[in-house]
């Protein structure tokens, strides 16, 4: 389809979201930036619609988006690319729901118009370190993973004398989808599984760019199945690099390179996860109950002033709790390390069950207790349990 056949269509989009028949859709509005965030939308998304006298809108500026292809008939898909900025201009929805930090800092902006701007977190780890200063400020409720958010945003509201945000305790939907597909795994506790998933976060500190080939070469002659998965950002903004370290594992026989990021296969039947600074480090660990490998890269930090709060981010604090560090000087003893966690498997899940209990809210009930808030606001702020 040609560009000028793509802005058409979009065209056609605005006006019927925007239309008079669109207006009950609209009420209730998600926003996401790219397909893979569909999977922090979809638990909140599902439970919503079991409530028959809810209907909502669905915008993404991705054209890949799983959604787009969904057919509920009170769900109501919109793809907007080039007018995005214009229909977040004009909003008019009572609660419009993110994941996407940094409204109002950039190019999009509140609309006077909407009521409501809910924030839901797609990673577990702090607020203050690997988002920009500001990232959190413009939303008016904050759907919180764990305690440290609600310690973090108040801090930082006491600090900078900032309007107070609601800060609700919902928990983690994404980290509950992961432990309830794992758990249905009929090979989970299979120790004759040897698999080794790398998995980094993005930026000129992630492993990817710091040390993933010495890497490739320590694990190369073990009797471990490999996995890579880039980070979609790294494959966007990095492909020559991408490119550079598919070549390089194609004669490795039990190495694989995997792009697809909507499968999670390889999350589930990896023995270990080894990462640097992503947030996936909880989402495993949490959620399949096994340690992390963490290699020590340079912190991940979008915001300069981080430490006035005078609190340890999540993913700092947590990091020797759920895994262990490894120094990039001292890779040759990952086998020694491999070994041993497949030897203490019991005990890595004792500790992370106990770990999840203080610091996940709603284990396991979390897109529920979320979704209530959502429906009872809309039911609130439209009246609709009176028209029943």
């Amino acid at each position: 389809m040609s560009w000028f056949s793509n802005l058409r269509t979009e065209y056609k989009n605005y006006k019927l979201f925007f239309s008079k028949e669109c207006r009950e859709h609209r009420r209730l509005v998600f926003y996401s930036e790219r397909d893979i965030y569909f999977q922090t939308f979809a638990p909140f998304i599902e439970e919503i619609l079991q409530d028959p006298d809810i209907s909502c809108s669905y915008i993404t500026s991705d054209p890949n988006d799983p959604l787009l292809s969904q057919h509920h008939e009170r769900l109501h898909p919109f793809y907007f690319n080039h007018f995005l900025k214009s229909v977040f201009d004009k909003m008019d929805a009572k609660i419009f729901v993110f994941t996407m930090p940094d409204l109002n800092t950039y190019h999009l902006k509140k609309s006077p118009h909407t009521q409501e701007y809910v924030y839901l977190f797609h990673a577990f780890s702090s607020t203050h370190l690997q988002y920009n200063e500001r990232a959190f400020d413009a939303y008016d409720t904050i759907f919180c993973v764990g305690p440290h958010h609600v310690k973090e945003i108040q801090k930082r509201e006491s600090l900078y004398h900032l309007p107070s945000k609601k800060l609700l305790p919902v928990g983690y939907p994404r980290m509950d989808v992961v432990y309830q597909a794992f758990q249905q795994k009929p090979h989970k506790h299979n120790k004759e599984v040897k698999k080794i998933l790398i998995a980094p976060t993005w930026s000129s500190a992630s492993l990817f760019e710091n040390g993933i080939e010495e890497l490739i070469d320590v694990l190369a002659p073990l009797n471990y199945t490999v996995v890579l998965r880039p980070h979609p950002e790294f494959l966007k903004r990095c492909p020559r690099q991408a490119s550079h370290l598919q070549h390089k594992i194609v004669s490795l026989a039990h190495f694989f390179w995997e792009d697809q990021l909507l499968s999670e296969e390889n999350l589930y039947d990896a023995n270990v996860l080894i990462t640097d600074r992503s947030g996936i480090a909880f989402e495993y660990a949490f959620g399949t109950e096994r340690p992390v490998i963490f290699i020590e890269t340079p912190l991940k930090k979008h915001n300069p002033r981080w430490q006035d709060l005078q609190i340890d981010p999540i993913e700092i604090a947590l990091r020797k709790e759920i895994g262990i560090e490894v120094p990039l000087s001292q890779l040759s003893k990952l086998s020694y390390l491999l070994d041993d966690f497949l030897r203490r498997q019991e005990e890595w899940h004792q500790r992370l069950c106990a770990l999840r209990e203080q610091h996940v809210f709603n284990w396991n009930h979390s897109a529920s207790q979320g979704a209530a808030y959502i429906l009872n606001q809309t039911k609130k702020l439209y009246k609709i349990s009176e028209r029943r």
